[in-house]
């Protein structure tokens, strides 16, 4: 009796095992058959316009009309190229002048790192006032979110102080230096207010100094695809220049 039970305990085992066996084999199959969801092309990308690197056709000269410069940024995982124009518009009797919206070869612009290039933006003023500007209206062709980049050797001299307004005001900037106050708006310049200026001493600084950088980072979003730039002198009348570093930002791939 005890060697019956025994097998027919084995019996019973090697039938549990089969039925197992039976029903695994479907779950396999279907496991196998489970079809592959390659992403999409037109999902999210990280973009970057990289100075020096990235393609950029400049104007054709500084009385070009009109005056853009126009660069490509290319995305992450094979996403389509995106096209970014610089459009340069004078007011008030202000001039551009020696390579606006060129790339200079200076590198390592505001210590931001070895082989740093940047875009140049350079005005000759005539009066002190906001209304004597250059404005660079900057245009994506895809709306983007995420943006970021810095506003490089804001300064100042005995010719010369620069300010910088921008619209819309970006969602952030607090990545700067003591030596640079302002919020980037048409305020009262007082703290926590107004353009974006510096605040350090009348002798000017270097284009590899970091003592002139602010970020501008702003959020974006669907609707997303320009911002202005104003650039104007709060000194002496005179020749006067910044620099916008790489631009990084996020759109859709297609």
């Amino acid at each position: 009796m005890t060697e019956l039970g025994t097998e027919r305990g084995q019996g019973t085992s090697r039938r549990t095992l089969m039925r197992g066996a039976a029903w695994s084999v479907p779950v396999v199959y279907v496991a196998a058959q489970a079809p592959a969801f390659a992403a999409s092309p037109c999902d999210p990308r990280a973009y970057k316009i990289d100075w020096g690197v990235s393609a950029y056709t400049p104007p054709g000269s500084l009385t070009a009309t009109p005056n853009v410069g126009t660069a490509v940024a290319t995305g992450s995982a094979s996403g389509s190229a995106i096209t970014v124009t610089f459009d340069s518009s004078p007011a008030g009797g202000a001039t551009r002048y020696d390579g606006n919206l060129t790339v200079p070869a200076t590198t390592n612009i505001g210590a931001l790192g070895a082989g740093e290039r940047g875009l140049a933006i350079r005005s000759g003023s005539t009066a002190l006032t906001a209304l004597v500007n250059q404005t660079i209206t900057v245009r994506f062709s895809r709306a983007v979110s995420n943006l970021s980049f810095s506003i490089v050797d804001l300064d100042r001299d005995a010719n010369f102080w620069d300010r910088v307004t921008c619209n819309p005001v970006p969602t952030s900037s607090n990545n700067r230096p003591t030596t640079v106050a302002g919020v980037g708006d048409a305020g009262l310049e007082i703290p926590g207010s107004g353009p974006f200026r510096y605040t350090g001493g009348t002798t000017g600084i270097d284009d590899t100094s970091n003592a002139g950088n602010v970020q501008l980072v702003y959020a974006g979003g669907a609707s997303f695809t320009q911002l202005q730039l104003v650039y104007w002198n709060a000194g002496s009348p005179g020749p006067q220049g910044i620099l916008l570093s790489d631009f990084t930002f996020t759109a859709r791939g297609c």
